[in-house]
């Protein structure tokens, strides 16, 4: 398994595209007339001025050129600009051209919306919702309203609740419970239950997420998500003896059993599940409906191994999510050459492009670009540097010597 820094480097210098349509706002706390119908953009030179010295609420998108699920929420943010005129800000920015901004919030993807209001965060939301949610955060801010008492209204839309529950620190949601007691017990509209999306997301502070939902394990025991996600194999395997088609069957937002034991193998370890749901009859070629596909679970378990043996039990290594990726862009994306190769030598053709016409190679080379500048202008490179763009270009030579032998 690859370590800490290079798995939050590989996320962070994923991309390197440039904004192309960048506008500031006046001087003062108002948007003008002539550009409130336009983009605007904060960057690194101007977020402190425009957003955190601001005298109105403002609202800033953390957006990406990149990113399929932006466009979704593009027509929201450039809508709410000329209506939020005089009143409160609201602003773009692009995590490519701002990375410093990114990383300064402890941010982990797009689209991410996070609330300022007197120089402070007063919110984030992770995941685009509906107008009506964004509106009412921001005359929630206009009018005075704490952003406890906007969230707490907005937790009866579904899909606010959901993001809200996965985007929140412990301590928030903590607080937050104490206003709405069934937040984190009370299932979704498709019957999905809160521990199941939790288990099968990747989040930063599981474990801690993990001690507020968790108390105790009453109600939980026929949980096939909480079983795997939790290490708990000899109830899993009792629970098959019950109902041995539970091996296959997906959760009410299409996981599966195989799924959750994949996203959470290197977390257990020793303790973890995966082998006894394979042992089981898993069967690698059903095509889940998760958001996170199984062949994305596969190639982020970094075992090269592994992947060998699901794409010979049937793992379709070209089934894409909703960008448009698939197992052989997540494995250029996260810079692990063995699983490159396996891919590579499974047939899969490099040259398919995702959603945004990007190829492998060109992801990887998004994610070498930055760091081959910092070590070009560097005077005593440092190893893990060197070694970064050692790997990339690694990677490269794996993708290109196949595309030549293709052609």
């Amino acid at each position: 398994m690859r370590s800490g820094w290079f798995f939050r480097a590989s996320i962070f210098l994923t991309s390197t595209a440039m904004i192309t349509t960048t506008s500031i706002a006046d001087d003062d706390d108002t948007v003008s007339p002539n550009i409130a119908d336009k983009v605007v953009y904060v960057t690194t030179e101007n977020f402190e001025t425009e957003v955190l010295e601001a005298q109105v609420p403002v609202l800033v998108d953390f957006t990406a050129t990149w990113c399929a699920p932006c466009k979704e929420l593009d027509p929201i943010i450039e809508s709410l600009m000329p209506e939020m005129s005089g009143r409160a800000k609201v602003f773009k920015l692009d995590i490519d051209d701002s990375r410093e901004i990114f990383t300064q919030f402890g941010l982990i993807g797009v689209p991410t919306v996070l609330f300022f209001n007197n120089g402070k965060e007063e919110d984030r939301i992770s995941s685009p919702q509906s107008r009506e949610v964004y509106v009412k955060y921001l005359e929630g801010m206009i009018d005075g309203t704490s952003a406890l008492e906007v969230k707490v209204a907005l937790l009866d839309i579904d899909s606010f609740r959901r993001d809200f529950i996965l985007g929140q620190r412990p301590d928030v949601l903590d607080v937050t419970v104490k206003h709405r007691p069934n937040l984190l017990t009370e299932n979704f509209e498709n019957g999905q239950s809160p521990i199941s999306l939790i288990l099968n997301s990747r989040i930063s502070d599981l474990e801690g997420l993990l001690d507020m939902v968790v108390p105790d394990e009453a109600g939980l025991e026929a949980n096939p998500s909480y079983l795997l996600g939790l290490g708990h194999c000899d109830k899993f395997r009792q629970l098959l003896e019950e109902d041995p088609e539970i091996i296959n069957r997906p959760d009410p937002d299409g996981n599966t059993p195989l799924l959750t034991a994949l996203l959470h193998a290197n977390r257990l370890k020793d303790k973890s599940c995966l082998r006894a749901v394979l042992d089981a009859g898993a069967d690698p070629g059903i095509e889940d409906g998760s958001d996170f596909t199984l062949s994305h679970a596969a190639v982020l378990s970094f075992d090269a191994k592994l992947l060998k043996e699901l794409l010979t039990k049937g793992l379709n290594p070209v089934h894409t999510d909703r960008d448009g990726r698939n197992s052989l862009h997540w494995a250029a994306f996260y810079g692990y050459p063995e699983t490159v190769k396996v891919l590579l030598d499974h047939g899969v053709d490099p040259t398919i492009q995702a959603l945004n016409g990007e190829t492998a190679a060109d992801i990887v080379r998004k994610a070498r670009d930055p760091w081959l500048a910092l070590l070009n202008d560097s005077d005593s490179p440092s190893e893990a540097q060197v070694a970064v763009v050692d790997m990339k270009n690694a990677i490269l030579s794996l993708l290109e010597l196949t595309n030549t032998e293709d052609e």
